[in-house]
């Protein structure tokens, strides 16, 4: 019995010690009792910064910054001198501050009270439970959500909120008990919310927030320890609206098209063949946009294979490509005295040459498995394609134009300009796209010289060039 009786005792004198209140030492100097600034801080978990040229201490305390200063018998807190009567001591390491003056100012501004022990040789530090824990915040499309971690479950009627006109939302918890300072340090704010003010009332507490936002609605809800606050503004609706039309036409894929390839070669002259030409300048295009602009680049094909048209632009739609580029090389049987580079945009063609590579360019669906899938690309039905695409064709039209400056530029071959015609390979594309003619296999000239690597990296870096104009161009709009 006597056993029991013992771990009875031994238990409780454990929880007594357990929930005793956290004590600093009292230091008598001239019979006046003081305590170390720097105690009181740490065992608080307050912040405090000293100013070696000054030998100040700074005690941060949320909003409140309390300056105390050696041999001054005032406290400097924010902008409102206090007087202690008696002076603080710095003794080359610590900050000494009389007991009773101190405290009547700590009740002012929220602080951890002190009490002294009966021994009166420690004082106690006053930490009340807390109930509110915590905040933080989670963007949404129309708004912000905070949500406030709690010790308890609050009742819905315990919760209630007020927005001022100078855009602070308030909001008020019966019986909350808060921890101000954990709260301040741990809360990371997000926009629109510019600052948190948690304020300790007699029989409640206070969770303010600033925001540069009207608030337009609220709703509050209470569940599993923690109270929500749905924040609706629409302004913010507006501000992601344009965050996603952003994010959905930022440039970073890009994709490439490499033109015909496996049993289609395109246009053939004297042993040199157009879809070796075309694989060849997309990849070192593709190799310098990735390796120096770090956009990901998306090839229809990597090597001699065939690929249906309309393949070509299913890879570049579900890739999500916000650019297309069609890589190919031109031919006139007829003509070989015609040379040179153009850029073509899709569009009902203005003139006959436009039509002529136009209708060259899809007759390799001959080659597919269901050539009949392909409308007829009739003027009504490209006017339609041109419709579809209204709403980038400004963008193509100005990478086209790019493309074609910075070719002349580098090359003596006859600038050809900006083209209108209809293709397959660029009818569905859901994105600014282009198809560049880089040269005619059937000329001489232009055979020998797209025949030398040289000069096929020559072609891609002006293409290269003309993405990176595109791209300053095109991002100042957004």
């Amino acid at each position: 019995m006597k056993f029991f009786l013992y771990l009875i005792l031994l238990n409780t004198f454990a929880l007594s010690q357990g929930s005793e209140s956290p004590k600093l030492e009292i230091n008598r100097i001239n019979n006046i009792q003081y305590f170390s600034a720097i105690d009181y801080a740490e065992t608080s978990k307050i912040k405090t910064v000293f100013v070696k040229t000054k030998e100040k201490l700074i005690i941060q305390y949320g909003s409140k910054k309390i300056v105390l200063s050696p041999s001054s018998s005032f406290v400097l807190v924010n902008d409102i001198l206090y007087n202690i009567s008696v002076p603080v001591i710095y003794d080359g390491n610590d900050f000494w501050v009389p007991l009773n003056s101190f405290s009547r100012i700590i009740k002012t501004i929220d602080l951890p009270e002190l009490k002294i022990d009966s021994s009166e040789k420690y004082a106690l530090l006053s930490i009340i439970p807390k109930n509110i824990l915590g905040c933080s915040f989670e963007r949404k499309e129309n708004g912000v959500l905070i949500k406030i971690k709690t010790q308890e479950d609050f009742e819905e009627n315990k919760v209630s909120a007020t927005v001022t006109r100078g855009g602070w939302l308030n909001i008020n918890i019966a019986e909350g008990s808060i921890d101000s300072i954990a709260l301040i340090n741990n809360t990371k704010l997000i926009k629109p919310i510019l600052k948190i003010r948690p304020i300790q009332l007699e029989k409640s507490a206070q969770l303010s927030f600033l925001f540069n936002d009207k608030i337009d609605d609220y709703d509050i809800s209470v569940d599993n320890a923690s109270i929500r606050i749905g924040i609706r503004s629409k302004s913010e609706i507006s501000a992601q609206k344009i965050k996603k039309m952003k994010d959905r036409w930022n440039l970073d894929v890009i994709v490439i098209d490499a033109g015909h390839g496996g049993k289609d070669p395109g246009c053939l002259d004297n042993g040199l063949m157009e879809k070796d030409i075309t694989l060849d300048v997309s990849k070192m295009l593709g190799n310098r946009i990735e390796r120096e602009m770090g956009i990901k680049v998306i090839y229809t094909r990597t090597e001699d294979e065939f690929i249906p048209l309309w393949k070509r632009t299913k890879i570049a739609n579900d890739s999500g490509g916000k650019l297309f580029i069609s890589v190919h090389v031109n031919a006139s049987p007829k003509s070989s005295s015609a040379r040179g580079f153009e850029t073509f945009i899709i569009r009902p063609g203005k003139f006959d040459d436009a039509t002529e590579v136009a209708q060259r360019e899809n007759k390799v669906i001959e080659l597919e498995d269901s050539p009949k899938k392909y409308p007829k690309l009739s003027k009504e039905n490209l006017i339609i394609a041109t419709m579809a695409q209204a709403s980038f064709t400004k963008q193509s039209e100005f990478l086209a134009g790019e493309i074609q400056s910075e070719l002349s530029e580098r090359f003596t071959a006859p600038n050809r300009g900006v083209k209108q015609a209809g293709f397959h390979v660029l009818v569905g594309a859901s994105m600014p796209n282009v198809l560049v003619e880089l040269g005619f296999i059937t000329n001489k000239k232009d055979h020998r010289l797209l025949s030398q690597k040289k000069y096929r990296k020559k072609m891609a870096d002006s293409i290269y060039e003309a993405i990176l104009s595109y791209k300053s161009e095109y991002e100042q709009s957004l």
